[in-house]
């Protein structure tokens, strides 16, 4: 006698979950977003933390804006899971900023940075809009101007000519010499 359809099945889904390997899917590997450890961690000035590429990257950035007469200041860089609960809890009280949850911020990566910035007209984000994609980093937040993330992977390189922002490169022109006048 041949098992009816919904008995067949029942007993397919009944291997499959007994035998490891032969459930749809089962053989790809889920990627499991990585928190950063200690030994990954560099410290940047001011105390605050990143993963050791970003840290070089954000610190190349910084001497780059300082070259430019403005100052990255980081309020927040690495944060513990235990860090990110309690930032998570208190928004979901009212009782502080917008946090992401535990396990899906980049903070806990060692990837995401907060810098002083103001608003999106002040000088410190104008620059960063303009040169931080030069360095691997890119806003993600839209309701976030202090929020900066190391992805260099997925950062697009400016287009030549342009900034990070789109806009045109002012132009090199060579300086001046002055000119005698001849016809006197």
């Amino acid at each position: 006698m041949p098992f009816p359809p919904l008995r067949w099945s029942l007993f397919l889904a009944l291997v499959c979950l007994l035998v490891p390997g032969l459930a749809p899917g089962a053989d790809v590997k889920r990627k499991r977003a990585k928190t950063a450890t200690a030994k990954h961690l560099v410290a940047l000035p001011g105390g605050k933390s990143l993963r050791r590429d970003a840290a070089a990257s954000f610190l190349r950035m910084a001497t780059a804006a300082r070259g430019d007469g403005i100052g990255l200041w980081v309020t927040s860089g690495y944060r513990t899971r235990r860090e990110q609960r309690l930032l998570y809890e208190r928004y979901r009280k009212g009782l502080g900023p917008k946090a992401a949850r535990p396990g899906r911020s980049n903070h806990q990566r060692g990837l995401a940075v907060d810098v002083v910035v103001g608003d999106e007209e002040s000088p410190t984000y104008r620059w960063l809009a303009a040169n931080a994609c030069r360095h691997g980093f890119r806003r993600t937040v839209p309701s976030e101007p202090w929020h900066w993330e190391y992805r260099p992977r997925t950062t697009r390189a400016p287009a030549p000519g342009t900034d990070c922002a789109g806009q045109p490169l002012p132009s090199e022109e060579p300086p001046r010499t002055a000119t005698k006048d001849l016809s006197s």
